[in-house]
């Protein structure tokens, strides 16, 4: 036996947090048919039955004015749904339920869910719950989603709804004034004579009078139809003249005047003088003049900790790595498969597996911030902002969400209600640096600013709110004038994540990043490895085999000179050597000329390691350039060398088109991360240095990163949410000439000025 569950309620009231309680990981996340608005399912089971759990978008009203509050109530409406569960802000009630009188309206079984009762408490409000369950016909479960009190109390109640058992799950009507009651009762009659919507009559007749423009269209379909309107507009008619108001203002009045009266009946505010901590932490953060800088800092600590803690676990997994690759490279014969298999799939996804640490670390801070309520205090902190590009701080909250990956954050846009808002945030959202390029920004800061590849880092992320920013504020003068829809934006109150929650949302994130290594980079990894293998043979201008015979044979001599010299400097120290007590090899003369001698050596094996290193890098190079992947970045060579580029940076940069990520399996696969490494080498970090890249090319690489075209999945997701090619191809241009033009003013003036040379 199964049951459809389906969980409703205002936005920021906790919802995801209550579905995520109930389903856990058992969670899947799609589309609803037809419509690009979310659509989050799960199930769970409990006494042997199993529920299937529908998040629905989050919504004020059914009114349908949105896509959102459509999806929301085609659902409820086609009684998919056995149950709603609807959650309730426990300590702004009066809000929330004016959603709840609606579901009631409708005429759906209910179980209602107080949540966040613990901030109920501190703002001093008592409920009497039992009370509120009479007076609504429905269950009410308190509850606090964030620690999971009271999860299981609501799990049996929705099983006794379910299954018709609680006497409090039964049918009540909203009283509604009796002028209003008599209208309702006229289209009421009208509907059930003619059989529309039968089953949900009431409810169409009160959206009738609120002149529901979706009510009005399914009435018309049925052949009686233009009589029910034309009652409707009579009845219209007669509440406006009496009420000196239109017919949706005075339900909705109405409705109100309900909620009000449950809770003199069964709310009590304390006497004792709550602190409303959210408030008093307010003043600071979102402060007109220290909430940019505040949140600036967050920023900069959250890619301070995602690099300095994550730097641990990758030396963790990039020695794993090279001695798992060294391994496989000793057990295999010389062959085509342990080439593929070692620099194909293990250098080029274990390249990427390298900086999972990172990722995870700055997920899960995203999670504090988003679970904290600090995430929408951003986006008022950046309303004035966001005002001068023709936009509202609400339309930067897909664009924190671009911190993560661009096809959420871009398919988030579907939030803001005028479609100019939608095709203004969809352009400039790839602009925010997904977690897609911090594979990259950790593997060149690491490489050329070890010291402070942090705050490198942190810039990048900078620059990509400026250019996002600044690209908005030109198209909303250019191709997308006009001023945005003001808007209201609501503050959820602050609470303490719990560790539960903050794992399940960075595994959430983090799970979606390793199924894109082993599909996406995976088949990257491969073609690259293809691109880099054929042809086999290869005519190359220099004799390496020669030249490292030559280099060995050097250094092997210079080590042969100095124990020479040792020897010498020995003999003429021992002849003035007059001691008879101690032997000579005891005496300090003697220590200190063969510690002399162990450090030349040691600095001399470390040149010739050195020199052989970076000899069988050029080898690599000029053997990978004669490749068919060395050919492709030959042709491209020329348009990318103003911005001191070579092949390898036009091939990296072509294979990041696909994924932002296989930037760095290209890398590992140009300098052959799969052959002759040690644990001192790191791999790709090493071929870098030796290339050529000078800390000036490294930044100007970072800064096209950042901005130029984005990854298929975001090209695919711009021209699904903006439903034309013509603004596609536009941000792929506009993206790819931004990244362009800023990486040659680096390079221009780096060159100039003589910075970072």
């Amino acid at each position: 036996m199964n049951f459809n569950i389906a969980i409703a309620g205002n936005p920021n009231c906790g919802k995801t947090t209550i579905f995520n309680a109930l389903t856990g990981a058992k969670q899947r996340v799609g589309n609803w048919p037809g419509v690009t608005v979310e659509k989050k399912s799960g199930h769970y089971n409990h006494a042997d039955i199993k529920f299937d759990v529908i998040d629905l978008p989050g919504t004020y009203s059914l009114a349908a004015f949105s896509a959102e509050e459509t999806v929301v109530r085609q659902y409820l409406e086609n009684d998919e749904a056995d149950v709603v569960v609807n959650i309730i802000d426990a300590s702004n009630l009066e809000r929330n339920l004016f959603l709840t009188t609606q579901l009631i309206e409708l005429g759906k079984p209910l179980v209602l869910v107080l949540n966040m009762m613990d901030m109920a408490h501190e703002k001093g409000l008592q409920i009497d719950v039992d009370t509120l369950a009479t007076l609504l016909g429905a269950p009410v479960v308190p509850v606090v989603g964030r620690t999971g009190e009271g999860i299981d109390l609501l799990k049996e109640k929705i099983l006794r709804v379910s299954t018709e058992i609680s006497m409090k799950a039964r049918s009540i009507d909203i009283s509604y004034p009796r002028d209003i009651e008599i209208e309702i009762e006229k289209l009421h009659q009208l509907i059930q004579e003619n059989d529309v919507n039968d089953k949900h009559s009431r409810w169409t007749s009160i959206k009738l009078l609120e002149s529901d423009k979706q009510s009005r269209d399914e009435v018309r379909l049925h052949n009686n139809g233009t009589d029910i309107l034309g009652q409707a507009k009579v009845s219209i008619d007669k509440i406006e003249g009496l009420f000196k108001d239109t017919g949706r203002a005075v339900i909705s009045l109405a409705r109100y005047g309900f909620i009000q009266g449950a809770l003199r009946e069964c709310v009590v505010e304390s006497l004792v003088d709550s602190v409303d901590y959210s408030r008093q932490i307010d003043r600071v953060l979102t402060n007109r003049w220290l909430g940019l800088p505040i949140f600036g800092l967050f920023m900069w600590l959250m890619f301070k900790l995602t690099y300095d803690i994550g730097s641990i676990p990758m030396d963790w997994i990039d020695t794993g790595l090279v001695a798992l690759m060294n391994f496989i490279s000793d057990l295999l014969p010389d062959s085509m498969f342990a080439s593929l298999l070692v620099d194909g799939v293990i250098g080029g996804v274990g390249a990427i597996a390298v900086f999972l640490p990172n990722i995870f670390i700055l997920f899960s801070i995203i999670a504090v911030l988003e679970d904290s309520g600090y995430m929408a205090r951003v986006a008022f902190i950046m309303d004035r902002v966001m005002h001068n590009i023709g936009l509202h701080g609400k339309a930067f909250i897909p664009m924190i969400m671009g911190f993560g990956c661009n096809v959420p954050a871009i398919m988030g846009t579907r939030i803001l209600e005028s479609r100019r808002d939608r095709i203004l945030t969809v352009l400039i959202n790839p602009f925010m640096s997904c977690s897609a390029r911090l594979p990259v920004y950790v593997l060149v800061a690491g490489a050329f600013f070890p010291e402070n590849a942090a705050t490198v880092i942190f810039s990048m992320y900078i620059l990509g709110i400026i250019a996002a920013i600044g690209s908005g504020k030109l198209f909303s003068r250019t191709i997308l004038k006009g001023m945005s829809k003001p808007f209201v934006l609501e503050l959820p109150p602050y609470q303490r994540p719990t560790l539960r929650s903050l794992i399940l949302h960075t595994w959430e994130r983090g799970y979606l990043f390793i199924q894109k290594m082993g599909t996406v980079i995976l088949v990257g990894s491969v073609i690259i490895w293809v691109l880099g293998y054929f042809p086999t043979e290869v005519e190359l201008d220099r004799d390496y085999g020669v030249e490292r015979t030559t280099l060995t044979q050097h250094y092997d001599s210079g080590l042969m000179d100095l124990e020479s010299k040792f020897k010498k400097s020995v003999e003429k120290d021992r002849s003035g050597y007059h001691s008879e007590m101690i032997a000579y090899e005891s005496s300090s003369s003697y220590l200190e000329l063969h510690e002399q001698l162990e450090l030349l050596k040691d600095e001399l094996s470390s040149e010739k390691s050195k020199q052989l290193y970076n000899l069988r890098q050029q080898e690599i190079g000029d053997i990978t350039e004669q490749k068919w992947i060395g050919r492709v970045g030959k042709i491209f060579e020329p348009i990318v060398r103003p911005l001191g580029f070579t092949w390898r940076e036009s091939v990296a940069l072509i294979t990041g088109f696909v994924a932002k990520e296989i930037v760095v399996s290209t890398y590992g696969v140009l300098f052959g991360v799969g052959e002759d490494v040690d644990e001192g080498s790191r791999g790709v970090i090493s071929g870098l240095r030796s290339s050529g890249m000078t800390p000036l090319v490294a930044l100007s690489f970072l800064v096209f990163t950042l901005l130029y075209t984005p990854c298929l999945a975001t090209v695919a997701a711009i021209k699904r949410e903006t439903g034309t090619w013509a603004y596609t191809l536009f941000s792929i241009a506009y993206s790819l000439g931004l990244a362009y033009s800023l990486a040659f003013a680096v390079t221009y003036f780096g060159r100039m000025f003589n910075w970072l040379s």
